[in-house]
């Protein structure tokens, strides 16, 4: 994977405001720090848009536009469900364009989406008492999720964007239990190193693929 002089500044842009959200996160003072947690993704979409892929651009913007509604005061909750989700449909569009022009990985994958199915209904079921009035709109979304990393590791796309796509299963796992079922209060670090190299990952290994 090689890098031209314009990606490497939009790449460590990117990296250093995650890096600076990350680490000052609660002393960013409000709007700043919804500026802050969006602007990594923000520059990941650029950095995938200049790279000829609009529509993988327009995944990664979805979600810039989920973490600015997660950091609003109050939070926006159901719109950054809504935002997160509109996201994943666009990449699974874009895995399923993948596994078609590539082909399967067959049995190991296909094992693979049949773990990730198993625990997306178990994590499901467990949180289902703890959505309250957004049962509906989480529970689309953890199927919306699911099938985005099910098709990720089902076809022979670019390890760097199946890594991602696991990672952000990851990232919403504990993000879920945390928002939700209270739980988790220590792994506000662990959402978000996972999310931001789970969006990485998608969007240097989708961008890099050539469709």
């Amino acid at each position: 994977m090689e890098f031209n002089t314009r990606d490497k500044i939009i790449l460590a842009a990117s990296l250093a405001f995650s890096l600076c959200y990350l680490i000052l996160g609660d002393q960013i003072a409000y709007p700043a720090n919804v500026v802050f947690k969006a602007m990594g993704i923000i520059l990941l979409g650029l950095y995938a848009f200049l790279h000829g892929k609009p529509v993988l651009a327009i995944g990664l913007w979805l979600g810039s536009a989920g973490d600015a509604f997660l950091a609003l005061e109050p939070q926006e909750t159901a719109l950054g469900i809504v935002s997160f989700g509109l996201g994943h449909i666009v990449y699974i569009v874009l895995f399923a364009g993948v596994l078609k022009q590539t082909g399967s990985r067959g049995l190991p994958g296909y094992i693979g989406a049949g773990l990730l199915a198993v625990f997306g209904a178990v994590m499901l079921i467990a949180l289902q008492p703890h959505f309250g009035e957004l049962r509906i709109p989480a529970s689309i979304y953890n199927a919306i999720i699911m099938i985005m990393a099910i098709l990720a590791v089902i076809g022979r796309g670019p390890g760097l964007a199946i890594i991602g796509a696991l990672l952000f299963v990851v990232s919403d796992t504990v993000l879920a239990w945390r928002m939700f079922a209270g739980e988790l209060p220590w792994a506000g670090w662990l959402v978000w190193v996972t999310y931001y190299l789970g969006q990485a990952g998608i969007a240097l290994g989708l961008a890099q693929h050539k469709s």
